[in-house]
């Protein structure tokens, strides 16, 4: 969620050691424990915020691929003009079952996308090592 905030407003940081994301704006809000180094290098990976394009993509495919001729014709009325995400939201929230489909697709492209950054940053994320 980092990666798709605001440029303007948005950004954060994940700790390398436990993989946890904070946002930017939580570090006013909540410092971290004393004598915590948030500037570490070895520990923390500036997030930057790359904006909502990607999202918005996730929701021009997630209509193409919709079954449901009358609820893409809605959707798609939804992506025009300021406010796309929230129309989209409201419009898709009337069908359960594609509001859970939506969330699924874009959770997974979300996670997709974060995995390439951090890629290209340098990083290979690690699943859980499997018990044996």
């Amino acid at each position: 969620m980092l990666l798709e905030g605001d440029p303007a407003e948005s950004a954060g940081r994940l700790d390398l050691s436990t993989g946890e994301c904070r946002p930017a704006f939580t570090e006013e809000l909540e410092p971290g424990p004393p004598g915590e180094e948030t500037d570490d290098p070895e520990r923390w990976l500036y997030v930057p915020a790359l904006g909502s394009r990607a999202g918005y993509r996730d929701m021009e495919l997630f209509i193409d691929g919709l079954g449901d001729a009358a609820l893409a014709d809605r959707l798609r009325i939804a992506l025009g003009g300021r406010g796309t995400f929230r129309r989209f939201k409201d419009a898709l929230a009337r069908d359960e079952r594609s509001w859970r489909r939506y969330h699924r697709f874009c959770d997974e492209r979300q996670r997709g996308r974060a995995r390439a950054w951090l890629a290209e940053e340098g990083y290979c994320p690690r699943g859980p090592v499997p018990r044996l």
